[in-house]
């Protein structure tokens, strides 16, 4: 079976199961929703870029399917000041 062949009813578990077993995306903490023919990604990152290349991967991998990128961006820094505990 190609991604041509999947129903709509199972294009939310492809798309999660390709983000998840993909070597260079290896992705668990998107969420993938099939809503009024748009797959829908939703959840965080820590880069533009990984949000860039998810979206790419699905677009690449579903070319017949519209995706909806609601992903956010969430910059992971390391703390100004160490914390002091008292």
């Amino acid at each position: 079976m190609n991604e041509h062949d999947i129903s709509d009813e199972y294009i939310d578990a492809a798309v999660q199961r390709m983000l998840t077993e993909d070597d260079e995306i290896s992705e668990q903490g998107i969420e993938v929703v099939w809503h009024g023919g748009t797959v829908v990604l939703r959840g965080q990152v820590e880069c533009a870029s990984r949000r860039e290349a998810i979206e790419a991967r699905v677009l690449a991998r579903f070319p017949d399917r519209r995706v909806c990128n609601d992903i956010s961006v969430t910059a992971v820094r390391e703390p100004a000041e160490p914390e002091v505990l008292s």
